[in-house]
């Protein structure tokens, strides 16, 4: 190996340490963050019947941000107006890691660093989501007339990416979800004008409805985003939805991402991670998985038969791991309506 060959190596390797370190000597801040995000969690966002999972993905968005791995002024804003935060709260989870990223240089894969080499490992969850739904919705803002946001929860992408595309924009969720969060868009200056919030309840299966009942044309290409939603809905939910796509206007498409049904029964290899997963949702959030894709023996081929079983083809495919692997617990697809 040559110097020129190794010395990139070695400071990747530095980097890492560096990085690591640093995140040790700042972890009391984060610990003290978390700790008080999950205390406001309990006493104010849950008992006021607000979405608890949607800030996941929600974190790991504002993170990338703060870092500087994925531009989302948006995320990093309302980081500091939602329910179960504040500024300090957010600036205590958030900015450890933006620290350690511009000390050492070193971008954390979880949160968009390095390249999605296959196969994605477990690492590259948020990486790939992120990255799969910010792709998929930029190709479709040049194909459909329309865009949908199913379970948009803090999903900042119609402030981001959308925000001067000049077409209907929906965004759908539990009224309690979409009032906390026009509540934090005004108190973190955020203009939202350009969106139409949408009540409903997907387990009710009304979604459809109360998008008419907003101005939304069935018979005008669609894109929904529907980004993870599926895995806390019971399977005659999902596969509605799916059946209400079919019907809309050809050329119109939902992005999606699911767990597998082998991982949501605990099945074989998946039973002590799913048991612990689970637990840790319902003591957190108090909610619970139910829907999963089965993904054996070729993942693609699942999704293809699932999608076509309900009216749409398969168009863009993702997932972690590979065919049958412990990390193949998760996948994104694109069902389109021919």
């Amino acid at each position: 190996m040559t110097d020129q060959t190794a010395n990139p190596a070695q400071k990747r390797v530095w980097s890492l340490l560096l990085f690591i370190v640093i995140v040790i000597l700042l972890a009391p801040l984060l610990l003290i963050g978390v700790i008080a995000y999950l205390v406001k969690l309990k006493t104010i966002n849950q008992p006021s019947g607000v979405s608890g999972t949607a800030y996941e993905p929600f974190f790991a968005r504002a993170m990338a941000h703060g870092i500087g791995a994925r531009s989302d002024l948006a995320s990093y804003r309302l980081a500091r107006t939602l329910p179960a935060l504040s500024p300090l709260i957010a600036d205590l989870i958030i900015e450890p890691l933006a620290v350690a990223t511009r000390l050492s240089g070193h971008v954390p894969k979880l949160l968009g660093g390095g390249h999605l080499e296959q196969p994605r490992g477990t690492w590259s969850l948020m990486n790939l989501r992120h990255s799969f739904f910010d792709d998929t919705l930029t190709e479709a803002m040049h194909r459909v007339q329309q865009i949908v946001i199913l379970g948009s929860g803090w999903d900042s992408r119609a402030y981001e990416q959308l925000c001067d595309w000049g077409r209907p924009i929906f965004e759908v969720d539990m009224p309690a979800t979409l009032q906390a969060k026009i509540d934090a868009l005004d108190q973190a200056g955020i203009g939202h004008s350009h969106v139409r919030f949408v009540e409903t309840d997907f387990n009710q299966i009304s979604w459809l409805d109360a998008l008419k009942a907003q101005g939304f044309n069935p018979d005008l290409p669609t894109y929904i985003l529907w980004e993870g939603v599926t895995m806390y809905l019971s399977e005659e939910a999902v596969t509605a939805t799916l059946k209400n796509v079919s019907e809309l206007a050809p050329g119109s498409m939902i992005a999606f991402d699911y767990f597998s049904g082998e991982f949501m029964d605990g099945e074989g290899i998946y039973k002590p991670l799913t048991y612990l997963v689970k637990i840790s949702l319902k003591l957190t959030y108090n909610e619970e998985f139910s829907f999963g894709i089965p993904m054996r023996p070729i993942a693609r081929d699942a999704v293809t038969d699932f999608l076509h079983a309900n009216g749409l083809t398969l168009g863009r495919f993702d997932m972690l791991g590979e065919d049958g692997g412990l990390s193949s617990f998760s996948g994104f697809a694109v069902g389109e309506r021919r």
